[in-house]
């Protein structure tokens, strides 16, 4: 992959549902540059079946001659970083042994002598345990693997541990429990989530780096790529503000306490901390009896009332029977399995990559969600005595990575007017003629899930169509198409590679 002579090359890997971007710049030295942003698929979603998440690393491999200069992790979600713990299927290695590694970049978020991102990193845990904790209390509560109440909470659990499925953490969390009994339930979790193959992932790469990583975060002056002249990297986020962090939806906030809040702790303390014969307990032992001791005990009285009002001692099918809420409590699981997904997709690392000729920007979002977004507004940088704004900047945005797959709640509207960023602020004045967009998506995969997910969102692919002149690469699409209203010549001009396994696109630092 040649760097161009200015600017940026982008390739956009097309492994499947999940990001991998390989970007070429010139050296100093005159030698390529190559920085990789991100490398997952979430399981069993390639677009083409021959294109396998180790071919793509192969051919990241040839293509940097093994070499990458700095490697970017947006955030820990499945479908952005399991490549880096990928293994040739051959050798069972890691097939990311054979390249060097230079600088590990992540957002502050990772950075464990910071300790709002341990309090974060503490959410974290408690809610996964307590969703692993609620899928193996509806297994011994008889829901089969494929019942509805299990499936999308399954899911979601394989997604935030990069797993094929949740069993693999539970088994873990056993043998730690089994390896260190004096821990409390919360520290044996934590023991067990580092593990896991997300975490494995960034692990991996920490451990292939000489040094530390470097945090980025917004309120940092800009970054340099090491050995390139001139280019300007801006991190955007992810905020430094809890209630930004956990403001997840475009059309409304949505706002938690930092810590693990109570309906996480509700559920934690059920199916985490309590013991086998506590399988269907929604309520503290304090504020209710088993059925055990209605059923086999001595009191006629509460044999009676719970069998005339909940149909109990053996009367499940009772007309009173409803009232029975047994494992019902626990579907509450999957509300908070995605409301995780979001929290986590807010963490992610945005950058703006400033080119020193043009001053045109790449912007990199991985799954950026509202709070993110409305959080660049205020961000400004002195460079040599110049105001650099998060706004000048978007407004020469002629790149963008649509975040989160082109998810209703990653790319805010512009439609109205708004004090906060919004697709309406990037590419402005004289770069809207610039403007392109890349969309890492499996739209067909996506639409056949069980609760089917539309992403890219129809009415946003429009406005990026719109917006960009038709210039969108999709990477489960195989040729960008021509829209009826531009003309020929202007299309020309609009130079790319298209193959099966990438699409390749150069932003040039010179004027158009």
């Amino acid at each position: 992959m040649e760097a161009p002579e200015s600017g940026v090359t982008v390739r956009m890997y097309r492994q499947g549902h999940g990001d991998c971007f390989l970007l070429a710049m010139r050296k100093v030295d005159g030698s390529a540059f190559y920085m990789l942003i991100d490398c997952g698929l979430w399981t069993n979603s390639e677009i083409k079946p021959d294109q396998t998440i180790d071919k793509v690393i192969a051919d990241i491999a040839e293509a940097t001659a093994n070499r990458l200069d700095v490697v970017l992790v947006t955030h820990e979600h499945m479908d952005h970083v399991n490549g880096f713990a990928a293994k040739d299927p051959a050798t069972r290695k890691p097939c990311f042994d054979p390249i060097e590694i230079g600088e590990l970049w992540l957002g502050w978020t990772e950075d464990g002598d910071d300790p709002f991102a341990n309090s974060l990193r503490e959410r974290f845990h408690d809610t996964l345990l307590a969703l692993m904790g609620a899928d193996e209390r509806l297994e011994r509560a008889g829901f089969g693997i494929h019942s509805p109440n299990r499936t999308m909470l399954r899911d979601l659990l394989s997604f935030e541990t990069g797993e094929d499925a949740a069993d693999a953490l539970r088994e873990r969390f056993r043998k730690v429990k089994r390896q260190h009994p004096a821990l409390s339930p919360r520290r044996q979790g934590a023991l067990a989530i580092e593990g896991i193959t997300n975490k494995r992932a960034i692990k991996y790469l920490r451990d292939r780096i000489a040094g530390d990583p470097v945090f980025l975060r917004p309120d940092h002056e800009p970054y340099r790529l090491p050995g390139v002249d001139g280019v300007r990297v801006y991190a955007l986020g992810p905020p430094r503000d809890i209630e930004l962090l956990l403001s997840l939806e475009p059309q409304g906030e949505e706002e938690f306490r930092l810590s693990a809040d109570g309906a996480t702790l509700s559920l934690l303390a059920a199916t985490v901390d309590g013991g086998p014969e506590d399988a269907n307990r929604a309520f503290d032992p304090r504020f209710g009896i088993s059925r055990k001791n209605v059923e086999q005990g001595p009191d006629a009285f509460l044999k009676a009332f719970f069998a005339d009002h909940y149909g109990v001692k053996g009367k499940r099918g009772s007309a009173e029977a409803w009232r029975q809420i047994d494992s019902d409590w626990l579907e509450s699981g999957e509300t908070l399995a995605l409301r995780l997904n979001d929290e986590v997709n807010n963490t992610s690392l945005v950058i703006a990559i400033e080119l020193p000729g043009t001053g045109k920007v790449l912007l990199f979002t991985g799954d950026a969600q509202r709070g993110n977004w409305v959080s660049w507004a205020p961000l400004k940088w002195n460079v040599n005595g110049r105001i650099i704004t998060a706004r000048d900047l978007l407004g020469r945005t002629v790149l963008y990575k649509v975040g989160h797959h082109g998810s209703h709640n990653a790319t805010l509207d512009g439609s109205v007017a708004a004090d906060y960023a919004n697709l309406s602020w990037l590419a402005s004045n004289a770069f809207q003629d610039e403007f392109v967009a890349m969309i890492p998506a499996n739209t067909p995969w996506a639409a056949h899930k069980d609760k089917p997910w539309e992403h890219p969102l129809r009415f946003i692919e429009e406005r990026l169509l719109q917006k960009a002149r038709g210039r969108v690469f999709r990477s489960d699409v195989d040729h960008v198409a021509k829209p009826g209203d531009i003309a020929a010549d202007e299309w020309q001009r609009f130079k790319r590679t298209e193959t099966d396994l990438f699409f390749g696109y150069t932003v040039a630092d010179t004027a158009a």
